[in-house]
C-alpha cells in the first residue's frame, strides 16, 4: 500500500479518472509505485524489471494502436535504466504517454541520491540533471510538468497528451512524504459528511477509514496532501483549523 500523502497515489488517480471511458494500458516499473497495482488503484497492468515499462508500452502500441499506452517511471529508475528505451521509443515514432514520477528521491531502497537530486553518493553538492531537458534533448516536443497534488491539472494535462501523436511525457514531481514536512493536516466534518465512502473506495489512503458511517481521518498519519478534499463532492474534508 502506498504511503498516506504519497504524490503516486495522485498521479494514477489523475490518469485513471482522465482515462474513464477510455481503452488504455499501464505499463508500471520498479519502485514505490509498483504499488500502484493494489486496489482500488488497480493501475499497473504490467511489471517486469527496471525500464521494461517503456519497452513493453512501446510493444503493446504495435499491437493494440487504438490503445492509450502508459508508461508509468519513477526519477530514480529514469536514470537507471529508462532512456534507451525513450530514445527507441522516439525513434520508432511510438505512440505512448510517459508518466514520470519524479519524487526527488530512491523511495523503496533507501532514499538514495540520484543525478536528479541534486546530491552525489558521497552526498556532496553536484548540478541536477533535468529531466525534462534529457526529454527535449532526445526529440520530445510534448513535455509538461505538473504537481499531481493537483488533480484538476494533471487530469487535463493527461487527456490532452493522450490526443496527441508521438511520444508525450507528463512529469509528476511532488517529493516523497519521507523528505518533505507535511502540510496542515485534514479531518472530516462529520455534519457534511453523507458516508459515501467515495474517499475510502476510490484512494485506499490508509489514514482514511470509516469511523460509524463517516469517514475518519487519522491524525497521525495524515500528510495534507489534499486529494480526498479534492474529490470530496459534499466539502465535507477540510484543514483541522478551519471551521
Amino acid at each position: 500500500m502506498l504511503c498516506a500523502g504519497c504524490p503516486h497515489r495522485a498521479s494514477f488517480y489523475a490518469v485513471k479518472q482522465a482515462m474513464k471511458g477510455r481503452k488504455a494500458v499501464f505499463s508500471g516499473d520498479i519502485g514505490c509505485y509498483t504499488l500502484g497495482n493494489a486496489m482500488p488503484l488497480d493501475m499497473v497492468d504490467t511489471c517486469l524489471c527496471m525500464g521494461a515499462d517503456v519497452t513493453m508500452a512501446q510493444g503493446l502500441h504495435r499491437i493494440e494502436p487504438d490503445t492509450v499506452n502508459f508508461s508509468f517511471i519513477g526519477d530514480s529508475t529514469f536514470f537507471a535504466s529508462g532512456m534507451t528505451g525513450i530514445v527507441n521509443a522516439v525513434y520508432n515514432q511510438t505512440d505512448i504517454i510517459l508518466m514520470v514520477l519524479d519524487n526527488s528521491t530512491t523511495a523503496m531502497t533507501g532514499h538514495q541520491p540520484h543525478p536528479g537530486t541534486g546530491m552525489t553518493m558521497m552526498h556532496e553538492i553536484s548540478p541536477r540533471v533535468s529531466i525534462e531537458a534529457i526529454l527535449r534533448a532526445v526529440g520530445l516536443t510534448n513535455v509538461e510538468t505538473v504537481d499531481p497534488l493537483n488533480l484538476e491539472q494533471t487530469i487535463q494535462a493527461v487527456r490532452t497528451a493522450a490526443d496527441k501523436p508521438g511520444v508525450k511525457a507528463i512529469i509528476c514531481k511532488s517529493p516523497c512524504i519521507a523528505v518533505s514536512k507535511p502540510a496542515k493536516r485534514l479531518q472530516v466534518d462529520e455534519s457534511r459528511c453523507v458516508g459515501c465512502k467515495q474517499c475510502i473506495r476510490e484512494l485506499g489512503c490508509p489514514a482514511i477509514s470509516l469511523k460509524g458511517q463517516k469517514a475518519y481521518i487519522e491524525p497521525d498519519l495524515c500528510f495534507g496532501c489534499t486529494i480526498c478534499a479534492q474529490i470530496c463532492k459534499p466539502g465535507a474534508i477540510r484543514e483541522e483549523d478551519a471551521q
